[in-house]
């Protein structure tokens, strides 16, 4: 299996509580953020909290979709998120929030690998990994554009 690290960092011009409520409503996702193709909550519960499971799928610019669940492992609102992912993505994501004067840092830890044999193979190759690493950077960079409109503006 190939590993990925990805950290992903986001700044806004809010409160940290303000950009917790946004970016911790992930079923909207979809909605807004169209690489995102689904971000469903198993179960009756509508947000999420400790325990909850969401089937997700993303597609990029690139011509393949993954298809993975998160388990949130642990919530402590609004600083720090867990998830533990399976599926095409194997591993774990932390999400950090820190207020910084009248601003606040997001920061995304997501260290995962891919079960997908064809990914695994084209991971291996340096060229064709950095474009799948500039395919993850694109998608999170394309979320980051919408959702600071969505909590600035």
């Amino acid at each position: 299996m190939e590993m990925y690290h990805f950290v992903t960092n986001w700044f806004f011009s809010a409160p940290k509580e303000r950009v917790w409520e946004e970016t911790a409503n992930m079923e909207s996702y979809p909605s807004w953020w169209k690489d995102l193709r689904k971000a469903e909550i198993r179960g009756p519960e509508s947000r999420m909290q400790l325990g909850s499971v969401i089937d997700c799928e993303v597609r990029g610019a690139l011509p393949y979709s993954l298809r993975f669940t998160v388990e949130v492992t642990t919530y402590e609102p609004p600083d720090l998120m867990v998830i533990k992912s399976s599926g095409d993505l194997v591993g774990e994501g932390r999400w950090i929030l820190e207020s910084r004067d009248d601003w606040t840092a997001s920061t995304f830890y997501w260290d995962v690998g891919t079960t997908n044999r064809v990914l695994n193979l084209l991971g291996k190759l340096p060229f064709l990994r950095k474009m799948l690493e500039k395919n993850h950077d694109d998608v999170m960079a394309k979320g980051y554009e919408i959702v600071k409109a969505r909590i600035e503006g």
